[in-house]
């Protein structure tokens, strides 16, 4: 499952959702939720910076607030949760960060 993130400016802070819904059986709640990031294009050596605080479930979503990154760089976020059947599911989202200058 992968979502469709446009883009991140390095100032902004901004949250960034995950939805489950489309394949979570009926009943299946989300249970618990972590994400992770690493680098799919360019150099960053420390891409869990992007990350502020941890993940929150709300309904079939989870969310995960993003800060910072370094401009150039393209992220991919990894958000693993476990449901109430005792599934492991995996999302993936790729976000490029740009600096303001870049997008005036």
């Amino acid at each position: 499952m992968a979502e469709s993130f446009s883009y991140k400016i390095t100032t902004e802070v901004k949250p960034l959702s995950f939805d489950f819904s489309q394949v979570l059986a009926s009943g299946e709640t989300l249970s618990t939720a972590s994400c992770s990031v690493l680098v799919l294009d360019g150099t960053d050596p420390t891409p869990s910076n992007l990350l502020s605080g941890g993940s929150s479930i709300i309904g079939n979503k989870i969310y995960q607030q993003v800060h910072n990154g370094v401009a150039g760089v393209t992220y991919r976020l990894v958000a693993t949760v476990t449901t109430s059947a005792g599934n492991t599911l995996v999302a993936l989202g790729d976000l490029p960060v740009y600096s303001p200058d870049e997008v005036q």
